[in-house]
């Protein structure tokens, strides 16, 4: 069991660690509040163990930060992080400290859903006359990854997808929609989803979706 001066001895430690290792970011809350906080940052790693410096160093999948926060940040609240005019989006919260709570230890993904989009033609609803009502197609930020793979479709089987897509929050997407995307040479896909994924946070809030075509 720890003794008050373990505990001390802890958060003395911890205060030596921060030490010229923390730089400022905007913590952007759920209630629109933006707050400052001081955090030590930790950039993705490349296959040789060296932190990736460009985006061109480290694919989509391994988009992944992290970051320590102070327990006054109340980061159950936040929403977005802002570095370096760069978004990021929180993935997982994990709550650390002997003795008591001192700091959360974070993981964060660039919010790369700018610059790419994709347009979506809705399926068609019933009038309640039996008679089909056309909705108006939408524009949908994103990240697209053009990349042949294999994938679970939504009865569990495999099936051959040649788009990842990536939306920020809950999309407006369902199974029956048309999703089109053009790329910047004109190579134009447009199929419904075979797999739509929407990640969470562990209080439900949800961070992306990523829909397979």
């Amino acid at each position: 069991m720890l003794t008050d001066a373990d505990v001390e001895f802890i958060r003395a430690n911890r205060a030596d660690i921060k030490q010229h290792r923390t730089e400022s970011v905007i913590v952007e809350h759920t209630d629109g509040r933006q707050t400052v906080a001081n955090v030590i940052w930790s950039e993705p790693r490349v296959p040789n163990g060296s932190p990736a410096r460009a985006v061109g160093d480290y694919s989509f999948d391994n988009n992944d930060y992290q970051a320590s926060f102070d327990p006054e940040v109340g980061i159950y609240t936040a929403l977005k992080i802002w570095r370096h005019n760069q978004r990021y989006i929180l993935t997982d919260i994990d709550a650390r400290g002997l003795g008591g709570l001192n700091r959360y230890e974070c993981r964060l993904m660039l919010a790369v859903t700018d610059g790419q989009s994709v347009t979506v033609k809705p399926s068609a609803v019933d009038d309640g006359w039996g008679q089909p009502i056309e909705l108006p197609a939408f524009t949908l930020d994103c990240f697209v990854q053009e990349e042949t793979r294999t994938v679970a479709n939504q009865y569990g089987e495999e099936a051959v997808v040649q788009l990842r897509i990536v939306l920020e929050g809950l999309a407006r997407i369902s199974y029956r929609d048309k999703i089109r995307y053009v790329n910047e040479i004109g190579v134009i896909v447009e199929r419904e989803p075979v797999r739509i994924a929407v990640k969470r946070r562990v209080d439900g809030t949800p961070l992306i979706t990523e829909v397979y075509v």
